[in-house]
């Protein structure tokens, strides 16, 4: 488990079976003031190809310094019409707690709402359908404020959506979580990643 002064996270992935690549990759960036670029790229198909244009989708998503997700995802949509294409996940984590999301593409993003002080809860936020580099749909972004003790859960296709039916886990570690999804909800005839991350509690947060 990787662990900052804002969140912890845990990430569990894997390639199609008989496959040397997988299209399925992540970044976490962190700019000049702190804020936090999470980025999940699921290249069309699988394979080598697919692996490609995910690993030009994570290249531009390493260049980012604090642009908006919307420039970000046109960005990478340009850059991507030369391949096959992918879906793609934006979250940018800000240190007030404050959370941007932007979403092309057929990947499941929750908040899970499990901090000490309110009952457990999931949300599915808003993702659009479309893929970067082939066809992007009019860009709307979502937004929350997470509390400590908070999830996101980022999974690509190839965990089945029944992951949602789970309830909330509060006491275990997202790489715990990340490992549990993965084992009981993988696809195995595509790539698969599943990222869990966790706002800890800070001296600072009031």
């Amino acid at each position: 488990m990787n662990t900052s002064n804002l969140f912890s996270y845990g990430v569990k992935q894997a390639a199609l079976e008989g496959q040397d690549d997988s299209g399925d990759h992540y970044i976490i960036k962190q700019s000049l003031n702190d804020s936090v670029l999470i980025g999940i790229v699921d290249g069309i198909g699988h394979g080598r190809d697919a692996s490609i244009a995910a690993e030009k989708a994570i290249a531009i998503l390493n260049q980012w310094r604090d642009e908006s997700l919307i420039e970000l995802m046109k960005e990478c949509h340009k850059e991507l019409k030369k391949t096959r294409g992918a879906v793609i996940t934006l979250a940018c984590i800000q240190k007030n707690y404050e959370v941007t999301c932007l979403g092309v593409g057929n990947v499941a993003v929750v908040h899970w709402k499990n901090s000490l002080t309110n009952h457990s809860q999931i949300k599915e936020l808003f993702v659009q359908g479309g893929i970067v580099g082939l066809e992007l749909p009019k860009l709307r972004l979502s937004k929350f404020i997470a509390e400590p003790g908070d999830d996101l859960i980022i999974a690509t296709d190839g965990i089945s959506n029944r992951f949602l039916d789970l309830r909330p886990m509060r006491y275990a570690i997202p790489q715990t979580i990340a490992d549990h999804i993965f084992r009981e909800f993988r696809n195995p005839n595509d790539d698969a990643l599943v990222f869990v991350l966790r706002w800890e509690m800070r001296e600072d947060y009031v």
